[in-house]
């Protein structure tokens, strides 16, 4: 089973507290935790908090980690609505930034805007809150057999 589904049907099966990312070690140098899945609307609210190896020379969240903390969003969001035995990479990726991404904690919130049996549509965004937005992104994901 991909270990970010089972993350999160773990986060489902919980008391709808926070849950660690803990799927690899980069979700875990982000500090990255669940605070919200929907497996019916195919959707994701995940936390970050970059430490200091993240910040670049001017004192922002570096545009590539941005970008990553975005698509860990969009693939919980995709995973929870695929079809049982399947999982889903990113096939494309377009990322908007909106402003510079100031030091400590991010959320992020995806969404899938259509499910299909070959790829996924979806769209996210970033920022300290959901007024204050640093970027968005939209996706497509592949839809592919989950190995093992």
């Amino acid at each position: 089973m991909n270990p970010d589904l089972a993350l999160a049907l773990e986060f489902l099966k919980g008391n709808g507290q926070p849950l660690a990312l803990t799927a690899s070690p980069l979700q875990q140098v982000l500090k990255g935790e669940i605070l919200e899945i929907d497996p019916t609307l195919g959707s994701a609210l995940l936390a970050f908090e970059p430490g200091a190896e993240f910040i670049q020379g001017n004192g922002v969240i570096q545009g590539g980690i941005v970008t990553t903390m975005l698509d860990y969003a969009l693939a919980f969001a995709a995973l929870v609505r695929a079809p049982a035995q399947m999982s889903v990479s990113s096939a494309s990726l377009t990322v908007n930034f909106l402003k510079p991404a100031p030091p400590g904690r991010l959320i992020a919130r995806a969404t899938v805007i259509r499910m299909g049996s070959r790829m996924a549509f979806a769209a996210a965004q970033i920022g300290p809150d959901d007024t204050n937005l640093i970027a968005t992104a939209t996706a497509v994901m592949a839809v592919v057999q989950m190995k093992g």
